[in-house]
């Protein structure tokens, strides 16, 4: 039966394309399991880009807004509920209270920024944003951890799916197969790569225009003989030019 839900989410992703990406990404967060893994989904939306049916940062984007707006609503919903309304309703969201402590626990000991770090573990994505919304974490600090882990979860992803291309299942269950934590280590190692590769070449653009300054700077000033000299081409253009009038 899960197999059969997980080909219909497929065909949902083909047929709808990127309204189908936000529903998924916003059910998701919300805290609704879905039978396709996030990361299956994504490679598949990748896939479709390789076929051409999608754009592929596009497609990161919408799934960034759709996670986006599922954790907005599920924090929301964790603020005004609180603890009883996750007690009593967590299990249908395979909340725990194993994996509402550990959240917990995290987000204690390290405040802020321990959302974004606990929104990469396994397991802890959800819990970390009930968490939030039950200890009253400044929505700020929410929204920014989720829209910076979800670029560089989605376009990961979505990019790996398209790189694939028809060999992208194969991908999946290799992932699937290597575990979570695997998975969750090529991501960051992936994402610490582009944020050097960024940084240096954001130096490498600063050293440039510095040099360049540098350079304008040292330029000599014209010399009395060289503003002598050019006032008098000009003056000698000026009377070639009336002598034509004449």
């Amino acid at each position: 039966m899960l197999q059969d839900l997980a080909n219909l989410l497929e065909r949902f992703l083909t047929d709808y394309g990127y309204l189908a990406i936000f529903v998924l990404m916003f059910v998701e967060e919300a805290g609704l399991p879905l039978p396709l893994p996030n990361e299956v989904a994504l490679m598949y939306v990748g896939y479709l880009a390789y076929q051409g049916r999608l754009d592929a940062n596009l497609a990161g984007l919408v799934a960034t807004l759709g996670a986006t707006c599922g954790s907005a609503l599920l924090y929301l919903i964790a603020r005004r509920g609180g603890r009883p309304l996750i007690h009593r309703f967590g299990r249908l969201i395979h909340v725990t209270e194993e994996r509402l402590n550990q959240a917990e626990r995290v987000v204690a000991k390290w405040g802020p920024i321990s959302i974004p770090i606990a929104r990469l573990t396994p397991g802890l994505r959800i819990a970390t944003t009930i968490v939030a919304g039950v200890l009253n974490v400044s929505y700020k600090v929410v929204l920014v951890s989720v829209i910076g882990v979800s670029l560089v979860w989605s376009y990961f992803w979505v990019h790996l799916g398209r790189a694939l291309g028809d060999r992208w299942q194969e991908g999946a269950q290799t992932f699937e197969r290597a575990g979570r934590w695997s998975v969750l280590a090529i991501v960051v190692i992936v994402a610490i790569v582009l944020l050097v590769r960024w940084l240096l070449k954001r130096r490498d653009t600063r050293h440039a225009a510095t040099a360049v300054a540098e350079t304008v700077d040292s330029d000599p000033p014209p010399s009395a003989g060289d503003r002598q000299a050019r006032e008098e081409r000009e003056q000698g253009r000026e009377s070639v030019a009336s002598g034509d009038h004449h």
